[in-house]
């Protein structure tokens, strides 16, 4: 049962970060970094900008994996595809026509989707299964380099959004904000899922001592 309730978590926190993503992209203010490069290169071709991110994970997985000296995570193809196949539910179905011109809409719907976007990383990382490659990168450059999660994000959001805006993606005021913004939120959210590790916790001890 522990562990149903973990994959429900799991995948809660998966549906709600790419609902978050999803928002962030519809608030006209700016894309993600990340998010940048896909929906600039989904304006040149008919490939979906979850698709894009499938396929932008995948090579991040073999990245990972020469970086750990470890055979590649191929289970983070489990939820490198959720995140890709529900960022395009939302985007070219539930929010397609969502576009907000005053500002005050564009900043509500910015900052529901930045706070939703942290809360559900911060609660999927938190459950034993596997990660999206770009936030196990997070999690291991935390562990290399001994910084902290919000300075190891805010550092990857930074170059992605260089790189989006070299590559004409649509980078704004809300690009620079995910940069500046995001990293510190998964910082401050991560503790609040504390009692989801917990459940992992007691669950091994449980099976430990059957």
């Amino acid at each position: 049962m522990v562990y149903l309730f973990l994959a429900l978590i799991y995948s809660a926190g998966l549906l709600v970060s790419s609902l978050g993503l999803a928002l962030i992209i519809k608030s006209n203010l700016g894309a993600g970094p990340g998010d940048s490069i896909a929906v600039g290169l989904s304006y040149h071709t008919p490939v979906t900008v979850g698709t894009f991110m499938i396929i932008a994970f995948t090579i991040l997985l073999i990245v990972n994996a020469i970086l750990e000296k470890k055979r590649p995570q191929y289970e983070s193809l489990i939820p490198s595809i959720i995140r890709g196949r529900t960022l395009d539910f939302f985007l070219y179905g539930t929010l397609e026509n969502v576009n907000p011109d005053a500002w005050y809409s564009q900043a509500g719907i910015f900052a529901l989707g930045i706070l939703a976007t942290a809360v559900g990383i911060s609660f999927y990382l938190r459950t034993p299964f596997p990660r999206i490659p770009l936030d196990h990168f997070m999690m291991v450059m935390n562990n290399r380099t001994n910084q902290s999660k919000g300075v190891v994000r805010n550092l990857m959001e930074g170059a992605m959004a260089l790189t989006g805006y070299l590559l004409g993606g649509p980078v704004g005021i809300g690009t620079v904000m995910v940069v500046f913004l995001l990293g510190p939120l998964i910082q401050w959210t991560f503790p609040l899922a504390r009692p989801v590790a917990f459940l992992w916790s007691d669950a091994q001890k449980a099976r430990d001592a059957e």
